[in-house]
């Protein structure tokens, strides 16, 4: 098959396949085009209820777009319903995060936009699909806010839904974003984070807050054209959670805590007590030390990425709690132990009891690089973790799936994937670099379910296909379910 041409909404339903071992394919709607960035939640009243999200490629009249592919398992991710999100009023979609209520709804977020000169986003809009058939189905998406000048952009949104039975709040969706402001000459002048909540499942949405705050101690200079003003204002991958009494907490990556040049990042928490109408100052998580930008190599894009590779690399990961107790947990990767010739990237995670005060970081150590973490917290408080590794791989150039678990004072780690992937023979995004891929998503996704089943989820590099006489790897979403 030369190209596939795919639309939504579908029911394509994928199912398990013995040559994958105990791993699943979700995507089936298109078994060529690249499919990155997963996200996966599990229903807060069903184990075996499961939604995931990825960046979804499709060809349309011989152009390719980027849709938003959803994935519903009812059976405990053995088997995947298939369709596809389109943005309301954008021919372009990417960023997706996913989220279940109490009663089974489920909602899935998105950054909306078009396309200008060199491929670079236009504008957008921050958009949510509501589903109230168990992700069968989703609506069109509601717009939360939209881009009404030059020089903003709307970016990577994530979406948490308050599902404590006992909480003022419950069924609440929050989603939070970066918006980007430039110049008129294209200078970078900020990205705070944005916030917005629905209480109707979706269907409308508060007015948009920024909510990243002010700490000179902590946010000391601008890098910028704009006058210094305390404010924590540079700032990407937002990440939110709610505690078990509604407590709202968002953690995010600044990059304004010493003025060397280097643009080192530090984890920043944010939280409000009253449903995102009030919001605290930001306190430090964590210094990321080595994540700057002389940390890592680069690549023909001028992004950061890792040794003998091309794809673009971050240190971001996320924030999770446990839903018994309100601890809170931050993941991240960084390069501390590595150099930018030879990287060794490691998963770090910190812990809270409150938000306020956090542990020294506890590294989850292997050899070669380990990137992209998510946290996920188990019903009986047992923090997961998953990523891509490289430790599978003497040359430390193919990946495999590890998944960490908090065990006394360290963690227990087992290799999740079947067979590693390959992102130095790709068939996609990678034309610049002899089959190397440049971007294979910025994110992986992990959920843990009511019977403490692990579903990692990500993006799997090991089938070849062959699309106009040019043979690679693909870009497939996988998953497993780890008991």
């Amino acid at each position: 098959m030369q190209s596939e041409s795919v639309g939504g909404p579908f029911h394509s339903t994928c199912i398990s396949s013995a040559s994958f071992g105990t791993n699943v394919m979700e995507n089936c709607d298109s078994v060529v085009l690249p499919h990155n960035e997963t996200a996966i939640i599990a229903d807060p009243n069903d184990p075996s209820h499961l939604l995931a999200g990825s960046n979804d490629t499709q060809l349309v009249s011989g152009s390719a777009r980027s849709g938003m592919g959803y994935y519903t398992s009812f059976d405990g991710g053995s088997t995947w319903l298939n369709g596809l999100i389109i943005g309301a009023g954008f021919a372009q979609t990417s960023d997706p995060a996913v989220g279940f209520d109490l009663n089974g709804n489920a909602v899935y977020v998105m950054v909306s936009f078009d396309l200008g000169r060199g491929g670079r986003a236009l504008g957008g809009a921050i958009q949510v699909a509501p589903s109230s058939d168990g992700a069968r189905t989703f609506g069109t998406p509601v717009t939360v806010e939209v881009s009404t000048s030059d020089g903003v952009e709307e970016d990577k949104p994530y979406l948490v839904v308050d599902t404590s039975p006992t909480s003022r709040f419950a069924n609440s969706v929050y989603v939070t974003w970066t918006r980007f402001v430039f110049d008129s000459l294209d200078n970078y002048l900020e990205s705070p984070i944005f916030f917005s909540a629905s209480r109707d499942g979706g269907h409308s949405w508060s007015a948009p807050r920024e909510i990243s705050g002010r700490n000179p101690s902590l946010c000391t200079f601008a890098s910028t054209p704009l006058p210094y003003d305390g404010r924590c204002r540079e700032d990407q991958f937002s990440s939110p959670v709610v505690a078990p009494d509604g407590k709202i907490f968002v953690a995010f990556v600044n990059e304004q805590a010493v003025n060397d040049g280097q643009f080192r990042d530090q984890y920043l928490v944010v939280s409000s007590s009253d449903g995102g109408e009030t919001w605290t100052d930001p306190v430090r998580a964590s210094d990321l030390i080595h994540d700057g930008v002389n940390d890592y190599p680069i690549n023909v894009i001028g992004r950061q990425t890792l040794s003998n590779s091309q794809f673009r690399v971050n240190s971001a990961g996320n924030l999770c709690v446990d839903e018994r107790s309100g601890e809170l947990f931050i993941v991240w990767s960084d390069n501390r132990n590595g150099t930018s010739s030879n990287t060794n990237t490691d998963v770090f995670v910190v812990r809270s009891p409150n938000g306020s005060n956090w542990s020294p970081p506890r590294a989850i150590n292997a050899r070669n690089d380990q990137f992209y973490p998510w946290g996920a917290v188990a019903p009986d408080g047992t923090l997961n973790v998953s990523f891509m590794d490289r430790s599978y791989d003497p040359a430390n150039v193919k990946y495999g799936i590890t998944l960490a678990r908090q065990q006394g004072s360290g963690f227990h780690s087992q290799r999740v994937d079947s067979e590693l992937s390959d992102p130095n023979h790709a068939r996609w995004f990678s034309s610049a670099t002899g089959g190397k891929t440049v971007f294979l998503g910025d994110y992986t996704g992990l959920a843990v379910d009511g019977n403490g089943v692990a579903h990692p989820a990500w993006t799997d590099m090991r089938r070849l296909v062959t699309v106009r006489d040019l043979t690679g790897t693909n870009e497939d979403i996988f998953t497993a379910a780890v008991p």
